[in-house]
């Protein structure tokens, strides 16, 4: 038996929970879910874009559509895992629970995306660089760098853990193994952010804010993880790569940025190190689309399905050999890579990573992006200069005043009476970046011409 699970998936809590009902058969992370499924920030992902922003059409992933896919592919991975675990190394009282805490995991990784995807992550990472760099705040290194390398992971904690308010200051009030698991490089602003230069994937980028470190150093302790990663992160990761790494594609073929005769092209551009398993794919996949196209006229459509469906089989059985050949590195946190990264279909992998690139390349996408990165520069540009003056505040009539009137009246008032951070100056922009990455693509874009007297309604 491995002790270590025992911890690892301990139901404890911030605030002791309410006594559970006799009739309550869900286990703690079920009961995380079903806390999360109805709430706000989950439901604002249905407007938030996935690869294709300010899309119309109601086929492409939304990263409420993307997040129920990965919720579901983390969920078969835990079961997949616990299936050959138990009972030599997890206590048959967790049975279900790998399962339930990877699938309430899924759910909620990218509720701290901001607008527009990762181009808009990167706005304000390039908005804040330039401006703290231009200007003299009261801030330390570390505060700098929480607005410097703005992460919507890190955002995520912060969310689950501050940005709510029902009954007090713990929020939506999860277990410590959910807001762990969620976490993916476990270490500060000025600890993590090394890129490609990382040993070790948890230094990639980070896991917190100052505002947040303590929440997290409380939780890492009482977990005995010690900073490292939980290892079920490591199988949240995979499952959201192989998610999006084929889904993708899947939309850009119904959008018309791709079509199976270039991905065909991708697949099959030079020799590459595929597996037999992989090899088989590829054959399928061209046989499949050669038949379709002599009898449907939606042959892309259904043959890009098609293998989709069979990549993701693929990535999840080579992902599940992975977990299980590296065990013990996996549980004690000394892997250093992605799971996806080293596992027998990375070739696969590596060639729909090029896909993407083409993907990323289409007109449509470069000038909604360009739209975007304009929409947040400029909301960004109109609050935080004003959220410096001493005006910025409730009651002041002078320009910064309204602006103050126009953040979300639940942010305004964690700000005025709760989680305060010791710092003004880091608490007021952070106020600022909490409403603003908490916007819907839409919503941002409307108040962006409403400011700019594009539109008054």
């Amino acid at each position: 038996m491995d002790e270590r699970w025992n911890v690892y998936l301990k139901d404890i809590r911030f605030r002791p929970s309410g006594t559970k009902k006799e009739f309550d058969g869900r286990d703690p992370f079920e009961n995380d879910y079903s806390r999360l499924i109805t709430s706000s920030p989950v439901r604002r992902l249905q407007d938030k874009t996935q690869v294709f922003p300010l899309e119309k059409s109601d086929f492409p992933r939304t990263r409420l559509t993307h997040s129920l896919e990965v919720s579901s592919i983390a969920r078969s991975i835990g079961k997949s895992i616990e299936k050959q675990i138990l009972p030599s190394r997890l206590a048959p009282e967790f049975q279900g629970q790998l399962a339930s805490l990877l699938a309430t995991a899924g759910l909620i990784h990218d509720l701290g995306n901001p607008p527009f995807g990762h181009f808009g992550e990167k706005a304000i990472q390039s908005f804040f660089t330039d401006y703290i760099n231009k200007s003299t705040l009261n801030l330390n290194d570390q505060e700098k760098n929480d607005f410097k390398y703005f992460d919507g992971n890190v955002q995520t904690l912060r969310i689950l853990r501050k940005l709510y308010f029902l009954i007090d200051e713990n929020g939506y009030n999860l277990s410590y193994p959910s807001l762990h698991v969620i976490v993916k490089y476990p270490c500060s602003s000025i600890d993590g952010n090394k890129g490609d230069r990382a040993e070790h994937i948890k230094f990639k980028k980070f896991g917190y804010f100052c505002s947040e470190q303590n929440d997290f150093e409380t939780i890492t302790k009482e977990l005995q993880l010690n900073s490292t990663r939980h290892p079920l992160t490591y199988l949240l990761e995979a499952a959201d790569d192989i998610a999006y790494s084929s889904t993708d594609v899947e939309d850009a073929v119904k959008m018309g940025t791709l079509d199976c005769r270039t991905i065909i092209e991708v697949l099959e551009d030079e020799p590459g190190r595929y597996t037999p398993e992989e090899k088989k794919i590829i054959e399928d996949f061209r046989s499949s689309f050669k038949k379709l196209s002599r009898t449907v006229v939606d042959a892309n459509d259904i043959a890009v399905q098609q293998f989709r469906i069979a990549v993701q089989t693929l990535f999840i059985e080579a992902i599940i050999r992975e977990f299980f050949d590296n065990y013990a590195s996996l549980m004690d946190g000394t892997y250093p890579h992605e799971l996806l990264e080293k596992c027998t279909c990375q070739e696969m992998k590596h060639r729909l990573d090029k896909l993407f690139k083409i993907i990323l390349r289409d007109k449509k996408v470069i000038g909604i992006e360009l739209a975007g990165w304009n929409v947040l520069v400029g909301l960004l540009s109109e609050y935080i200069p004003a959220c410096q003056a001493e005006t910025f505040r409730a009651g002041s009539k002078t320009r910064e005043g309204r602006l103050y009137q126009t953040i979300s009246s639940s942010f305004r008032h964690l700000y005025e009476t709760r989680n305060q951070y010791h710092n003004e100056t880091y608490n007021r922009l952070q106020l600022v970046v909490d409403y603003i990455s908490g916007m819907t693509d839409n919503f941002a874009l409307e108040l962006f011409q409403r400011l700019k007297g594009i539109r008054t309604t």
